[in-house]
């Protein structure tokens, strides 16, 4: 790279040969906008047109179920078995909405396993039956013991998440995302707290794995050589007893043999509060804002061949170029900041911002109530006030109205009582779903 070059605005040319334009991208926000058979909808054309009007080069979709049973939120879009002709237009037209200006657009495909919403299914499923302590994300709702997926189960999932990939493809998407990160199915089975089976899926990394990786091959294989195919998966599950430093060298060198076009490192699940602001981590001064760096040292040290994406708290420009000239990073994924400033990275790029802005710092309780934060829920609530705000923005944005910019407008306990108003409806209203058994949906 010529050293004159400014380093966010250069193409990356990925191994399939893709090129993206930029090293920024809008990393995966769950958006909850889907209707009521967990179709893609208008808000969803207008939220990710104005995401790529705002000059990322690769927006990468929130969580997208290959199985409707099992949804991270109630208004989740879902691909699942063989689309109808209405379900693959809606998706044509979001995947023409969210290139219009030339960017990537892929689809992040996942499974939520055990963290299912309790409001839609109480039960999930999992590698074993033990249930997620959930004190992060779904703080204010129970969980409940999983099933426990019979291994005769696996393959058919595999086959879900490359159907789901191959619907992307010819759907006009331009490459696919695989969620191996945040406690979600693929990302529990790594996790040996979660993952206490005695079969194949089971014991050390390599079988821990094994569900991953036969994903990933298979949706290779669906897609081809030169369809970008990417994955998230945690660096570190920041939990007691989870993915150990030792693993995550040995996942890295997995993941590098598999063909891959981007490895977004990210951290945490519903057990940690990592996930909501990286506060489990131990970066030092100098990358503090860049909260999963230093804890993806060891993933990184065996990936040779794979570009590499970091996520999480990166907000100023300083931070965002030193990463990639000295830590070997080659994109740089931003999520929140995007909810209130859809234009963050055109900014960036053009330099009229030297950061983007840390809503974290702005969104809390009203000073009456700061207390609260004294107790472990009030911590874990004001934490997630913070996503919450974020989800508000969404809606905003999808209605092609403004967001809350400067972080003033819409307050904590507002957005906690509106997101939760706003996931309720849509549970109560999903339809064709009459094996779910929920806190709302076909509740007992």
């Amino acid at each position: 790279m010529n050293s004159s070059q400014d380093i966010l605005a250069s193409p990356l040319i990925l191994p399939c040969g893709a090129v993206i334009p930029n090293r920024l991208c809008k990393a995966a926000m769950t958006e909850g906008l889907a209707d009521e058979y967990n179709r893609a909808t208008s808000g969803h054309n207008q939220l990710y047109k104005t995401w790529s009007e705002g000059g990322a080069g690769l927006l990468i979709s929130g969580n997208i179920q290959v199985d409707r049973q099992y949804l991270e939120r109630p208004g989740n879009i879902a691909i699942d078995g063989k689309q109808t002709e209405d379900q693959l237009k809606r998706l044509k037209d979001l995947a023409k909405a969210g290139t219009i200006n030339g960017n990537h657009f892929w689809i992040q495909i996942g499974h939520a396993g055990r963290q299912t919403d309790p409001r839609v299914n109480k039960i999930g499923v999992a590698p074993s039956s033990i249930k997620s302590r959930n004190i992060a994300g779904q703080s204010i709702m129970p969980s409940f013991p999983p099933r426990e997926l019979e291994t005769n189960e696996i393959p058919g999932i595999v086959q879900k998440f490359a159907d789901a990939a191959k619907v992307c493809k010819e759907c006009g998407f331009t490459g696919v995302q695989i969620h191996s990160a945040h406690g979600y199915l693929l990302s529990s089975f790594l996790n040996p707290s979660a993952n206490k089976r005695e079969d194949e899926y089971g014991g050390n990394l390599d079988k821990r794995a094994s569900f991953l990786i036969k994903t990933i091959k298979k949706v290779r294989e669906t897609v081809g050589k030169e369809f970008p195919v990417s994955i998230k998966v945690n660096v570190s599950d920041f939990i007691k007893k989870g993915l150990a430093p030792e693993d995550a060298t040995r996942l890295g060198q997995l993941l590098d043999q598999e063909n891959l076009d981007l490895i977004e490192m990210s951290g945490g699940n519903y057990e940690s509060l990592a996930i909501l602001d990286g506060s489990s981590t131990s970066n030092s001064q100098k990358v503090k804002e860049a909260y999963f760096l230093e804890a993806s040292r060891n993933l990184r040290e065996n990936i040779k061949n794979t570009p590499l994406m970091l996520t999480g708290g990166l907000r100023s420009r300083e931070i965002m170029e030193m990463v990639i000239k000295d830590e070997n990073i080659d994109m740089i994924g931003i999520g929140r900041p995007l909810c209130g400033l859809p234009t963050g990275p055109v900014q960036l790029l053009k330099k009229d911002i030297d950061s983007l802005p840390r809503y974290e710092d702005k969104i809390d309780f009203p000073l009456l109530l700061k207390w609260f934060k004294l107790f472990p829920l009030g911590k874990v609530l004001a934490r997630s006030s913070v996503l919450l705000w974020c989800y508000y923005n969404e809606i905003l944005l999808s209605k092609g109205e403004e967001s809350d910019e400067n972080g003033t407008k819409i307050k904590a306990l507002e957005a906690l009582q509106y997101l939760d108003k706003f996931d309720r409806k849509k549970a109560a209203s999903l339809k064709g779903l009459p094996n779910c058994k929920g806190l709302i949906l076909n509740r007992d």
